[in-house]
């Protein structure tokens, strides 16, 4: 099921043919949706506007060459995934044939290879108030939605979802190994005061700003 970019109907049915169609032309689709030419281009504007439909220019046969549309990368978002349920199905398969040390080791590796990644991603930042936003910039750019907030002598980071819910609700190892990646992150004794894997409404972690 394609979820809904918003509520016009024709938009969904213009992404749901060039899903199936790979790519069309104004005219196909004025064929196929039985509106003008005119109203498929403003309807293709809109999508080009969200990143959603881009075009390129065929040649065919003599004159100026046609337009096929097209969805973008940005498109297939909105496509149902599973990648959760497959995660979930290769870890439980990995315990039970190989045991618990053989979960904490796959963690322990995606933990460094992120940290690695994160530090890189904020080298060159100094001090621990540019640190931190930073940090909270880069949890937004990675889907989560994150905030922070200043109380006293601690940074509170938010975070009001978890992409990775699913697999965190059963295997809390990510969960404690997120916490181990911002202490050695930040060099601080980091705390986690709630945790959606653990049925909080967010994710809290308390930085001391020293």
């Amino acid at each position: 099921m394609l979820e809904k970019v918003d509520e016009n109907p024709t938009r969904q049915n213009i992404i749901t043919l060039l899903k199936k169609n790979g790519g069309m032309t104004i005219e196909d689709l004025s064929k196929k949706i039985s509106i003008t030419p005119m109203g498929i281009r403003q309807h293709l504007l809109s999508l080009e506007k969200k990143g959603l439909v881009s075009y390129i220019a065929k040649k065919h046969g003599i004159g100026r060459p046609g337009f096929v549309y097209m969805l973008t990368e940005s498109a297939d978002d909105l496509f149902p995934k599973t990648y959760d349920r497959l995660a979930l199905d290769i870890l439980k398969q990995v315990k039970k044939n190989d045991g618990q040390d053989k979960i904490n080791k796959i963690f322990g590796w995606r933990r460094d290879t992120v940290l690695r990644q994160k530090k890189e991603a904020l080298s060159g930042l100094t001090g621990m108030d540019e640190i931190m936003h930073g940090l909270k910039n880069l949890l937004v750019s990675e889907g989560y939605f994150a905030e922070l907030e200043k109380e006293g002598d601690s940074y509170i980071l938010k975070s009001y979802n978890c992409p990775i819910r699913k697999v965190a609700s059963e295997f809390n190892e990510v969960c404690m190994d997120e916490l181990q990646l911002f202490r050695e992150l930040l060099h601080r004794n980091v705390s986690m005061e709630q945790c959606i894997g653990q049925g909080s409404p967010s994710c809290v972690f308390s930085v001391p700003s020293a």
